[in-house]
């Protein structure tokens, strides 16, 4: 079996890298230094240049081990070494030392722990139902042993504490908390945040219509996954920096919409503007005015369909007066179970 080496390297270093990659045991996989949290977080090995490292540096990505930098012989080292402040394990001059990082990466392949999965919810357009889905599926996983970060970096819906009934629980809010560290404290995060249960929440204060800080944002899903909680992510719709990076930072994206056509045509949008290229699944809550089944909405969205659901009688009436709480044969909790079951399966793979 081998494991991932994540190359954030100039062209001319590709061969050299590829060469240690292969003698190492490793698949080479290419990123672009600017949007790599998702491999940066799953890689076993990093290897880093001048340029890349200067990028990590402005955008500060969580610490993590078996990173090194690399350059070639002509380059000047003082300038690429300064990527040790990445916390990188090493320095490589290439094509010249190669079998220093042919056994620097072999000594990487030891067992490490995983980080705890994470996913984004994404409305395909108002009144999709995707906060309450991302409240469910934390329910979800709260019941199935794991401790939950829901985290609700909506800030056009009404607050993932208000969904859960913890509005007046005692707590940080998002302008409580800073990030401009690069690194917060898991455990005491989690114990300073209001939640239910097993289930810790992030959201915005009542009247709070600050824009959040991307920074902050990704700080607090690094201390959660660090510590061992599984991100569950409220996305939002509009695109921007906090939304790239809570996607980016995904296990998997979940879009979620209704069945008609008005919906279909914006979902297509949403769609395209926040989940690119990245895994993403559909979740249609029905039923179709026009008779569009499931599969229908998700071959026009063109995201493969993780299943459906139909509105739960009186669900908005118990959550106004309790929070949501789940009913076992429940529509909704059948389709967060889906979400659930998916995150769970890839973190054991």
């Amino acid at each position: 079996m081998t494991d991932v080496l994540l190359v954030l390297a100039a062209d001319e270093l590709h061969a050299d890298l590829a060469r240690c990659a292969a003698a190492a045991g490793y698949t080479m996989v290419v990123g672009d230094a600017a949007s790599c949290r998702h491999d940066w977080l799953r890689a076993r090995a990093v290897a880093v240049d001048a340029g890349a490292s200067a990028v990590l540096t402005e955008l500060h990505p969580p610490r993590r081990p078996a990173v090194v930098v690399v350059g070639p012989s002509e380059d000047d080292t003082r300038r690429w070494q300064t990527g040790l402040a990445l916390g990188a394990q090493g320095g490589f001059v290439l094509p010249h030392e190669e079998a220093g990082l042919v056994g620097a990466l072999s000594e990487f392949r030891r067992p490490v722990r995983r980080p705890a999965g994470a996913v984004a919810v994404i409305g395909g357009h108002g009144g999709a139902g995707a906060s309450s889905l991302a409240a469910a599926v934390a329910l979800v996983a709260a019941s199935s042993g794991q401790r939950v970060l829901l985290l609700d970096a909506d800030q056009s819906g009404a607050g993932a504490d208000l969904i859960l009934g913890v509005e007046d629980e005692p707590g940080l809010r998002w302008s409580n908390v800073t990030g401009e560290s690069g690194a917060i404290a898991g455990p005491a995060l989690r114990a300073a945040l209001p939640g239910s249960g097993r289930i810790s929440v992030i959201t915005s204060a009542r009247d709070d219509v600050e824009p959040l800080r991307p920074d902050t944002v990704l700080a607090v899903v690094d201390a959660a996954r660090s510590t061992g909680d599984v991100v569950v992510a409220d996305v939002g719709r509009e695109p921007g920096p906090v939304a790239a990076g809570l996607v980016d930072s995904a296990d998997f994206v979940v879009v979620v919409t209704t069945a008609s056509v008005h919906a279909v045509s914006a979902t297509r949008r949403t769609a395209a503007r926040q989940v690119g290229d990245r895994d993403a699944v559909l979740v249609v809550r029905g039923p179709s005015p026009g008779g569009l089944r499931a599969s229908d909405v998700a071959r026009a969205i063109g995201l493969p369909l993780l299943g459906g659901y139909r509105p739960e009688r009186a669900l908005a009436q118990r959550c106004e007066t309790s929070g949501l709480r789940l009913r076992r044969r429940s529509p909704l909790t059948a389709a967060a179970q889906d979400v659930y079951r998916r995150l769970h399966d890839g973190a054991v793979q």
